[in-house]
């Protein structure tokens, strides 16, 4: 006993307490570099979080730009002031309602209208003229498209910024109102609390030339501090200060954020005597107490461990120890019982039980499968085309049609494969149920060279391809996007392609596409790093190796500003193989 505490002593408490003094005053500094790219990286995500909500205000624009009778007051469409009050109400007033609530920081919103002769609604509207001049000359290099934040109070603790941004007629060719949305200090405040501003946290906006931005305090930044600012260092400690900053794009401008080292680790220094007298007594009891316990608990588990060593698959036996032994009821004990139970439910698996499950589940699957019958959604969807036909209501009537065709080819249960006749009908109904909605921002055609209807293939293997052309080209801009489909033949082999005519996909984002492409499992590591999803063009890249074998690929091409063209290429014969 006396060598087993001397040797525990000298081997491991003595060393044990010098390298933890000496761990402690070298990673001291350590310690407060990692809390300083923590608050680094709470600071960028309390940013993002900011830049969804610019985004989130600036989206009362778009619903403002297309709102057709809004567009046409302030284009002057309405001859009468009756009919200009009767659209007001009925149509326009709904909308500034609707924009209050896409955040609470949203203050309050006006339209500056660039047409005098246009009725006034007081309260809504008021001419641009009325506008101060600073602020109308900030504004009047604005783009098409695109919108200003400019900051409204110079004083204050919290920022209240207005935007700004054009609206423009039908055919966006002349600038017939400014829209002004002002925000409170929700926003800020919002953003300041997701920063960890607060306490003695200080936080100062700086211009790029590291002035302090329409008043701002400096929050005490000295020349150094300026100097390792305007350098482009994020983050550093500078003498006892934690210095942290982020740019805001929208604004032009820089947050810094200071606080101090002994604020963050006030409470740790304050209690470190006490802390390691009150480890070091533990350490010591503990110690004489470590001995006592290992030599018992190391028996019984090394008498379990043997006898699990014992175990084959014809030789199942339990453990068997007696209620009345020491420690039957102590953790030990309960593991052994717990690997008893474990041992008697493996062997009820092997001989019964597995194979009876799995009898069950494929059982209970088919009769889960069986009761999956939507007809309801269909006979709901029938019913709204028959009224809205019934009611002269053609749109209604069609896009009822198409989505219940939709359904019927989505929810269906004949398989996986299709003709492709079939996938092209299906993404002209899907087709023409954006077409409804963005109207002559998108048009398109089928062009089919070949027969399709002899053409096998996977079911759902052009949706994913005219959605991407959707969503990342019609919606994405704002001008009018053609999006073609073709099938032919070329060389020898079936192609079939699917071509936009939006903003394309930036070089390096091609290549990117283009590898995941090569390498499906570089895409899998490529979104478990950064969130990055190609799902869609990279599962039906798979299924078309799939399923039309070697010599079979999807090819992705595009050029910024142009356009993107995916390609199918299927391997000679392939297409009728199945």
């Amino acid at each position: 006993m006396r060598k087993i505490i001397l040797g525990y002593m000298l081997l491991i408490f003595i060393p044990v307490i010098g390298f933890g003094y000496l761990y402690y005053a070298q990673t001291s500094k350590n310690l407060i570099d990692q809390f300083v790219g923590s608050r680094q990286k709470v600071l960028e995500q309390a940013y993002a979080n900011l830049r969804t909500d610019f985004a989130r205000i600036q989206s009362v624009h778009r619903m403002m730009q297309y709102n057709p009778y809004l567009v046409d007051y302030l284009d002057g469409a309405y001859d009468y002031e009756g009919d200009s009050v009767y659209a007001f109400i009925r149509y326009i007033q709904p909308v500034y309602t609707q924009s209050y609530f896409a955040d609470p920081a949203i203050e309050s919103l006006s339209v500056y209208k660039t047409k005098s002769d246009v009725f006034t609604i007081t309260g809504y509207f008021a001419d641009l003229s009325a506008l101060d001049p600073p602020l109308l000359a900030q504004t009047e290099g604005l783009k098409a498209g695109t919108g200003v934040w400019l900051r409204r109070n110079a004083e204050g603790a919290l920022p209240q910024l207005n935007y700004y941004q054009y609206l423009y007629n039908a055919q966006f060719t002349e600038r017939i109102g400014l829209l002004e949305l002002r925000t409170n200090q929700e926003l800020f405040k919002r953003f300041y609390e997701a920063a960890g501003i607060e306490g003695k946290w200080h936080a100062a906006l700086l211009t790029e030339q590291g002035e302090p931005w329409a008043g701002e305090a400096s929050a005490g930044l000295d020349a150094a501090m300026r100097k390792r600012l305007s350098g482009g260092e994020l983050f550093f400690v500078e003498r006892s200060t934690i210095v942290n900053q982020v740019k805001l794009d929208e604004l032009g401008v820089r947050l810094v954020v200071t606080g101090t080292v002994d604020e963050v680790f006030h409470s740790v220094k304050k209690r470190e005597t006490v802390l390691v007298a009150v480890i070091v007594s533990l350490l010591i009891g503990l110690s004489a107490l470590y001995y006592g316990l290992a030599s018992t608990i190391t028996k019984r588990i090394l008498a379990l461990a043997g006898h699990m060593r014992a175990l084959k698959d014809d030789n199942l036996r339990q453990y068997a120890i007696g209620s009345d032994a020491p420690g039957a009821r102590d953790e030990i004990g309960f593991l052994t019982d717990t690997y008893n139970a474990m041992i008697q439910r493996m062997d009820e698996l092997i001989n019964n039980v597995h194979r009876a499950e799995l009898r069950n589940k494929e059982a209970a699957y088919k009769v889960l499968q069986a009761q999956i019958k939507p007809h309801f959604l269909y006979n709901t969807l029938e019913t709204i085309r028959m009224l809205a036909e019934s009611n002269d209501d053609r749109e209604v009537a069609d896009i009822s049609y198409w989505f219940g065709k939709l359904m019927r080819y989505s929810l269906s249960s004949e398989g996986d494969q299709t003709v492709l006749a079939q996938e092209i009908e299906t993404v002209a109904f899907y087709l023409n149920i954006h077409k409804m909605r963005l109207q002559d921002r998108l048009t398109y055609e089928i062009d089919a060279k070949i027969d399709v209807s002899r053409i096998f293939c996977p079911r759902f293997i052009l949706q994913p391809l005219v959605e991407n052309s959707v969503v990342h080209g019609a919606s994405a801009t704002l001008k009018p996007v053609h999006i073609r489909i073709e099938a032919a033949e070329e060389e020898g082999r079936t192609v079939i392609r699917v071509s936009d005519s939006g903003n394309g996909i930036a070089p390096d984002k091609l290549k990117a596409l283009r590898g995941c492409l090569a390498d499906p499992e570089e895409e899998a590591a490529g979104r478990s790093r950064d969130g990055e999803k190609n799902v869609g063009l990279v599962n039906v890249s798979e299924r078309v190796k799939s399923f039309f074998g070697a010599g079979s690929e999807l090819v992705l091409d595009s050029r910024e500003g142009e356009g993107t063209s995916v390609t199918i290429r299927i391997a000679k014969g392939a297409e009728e193989s199945r």
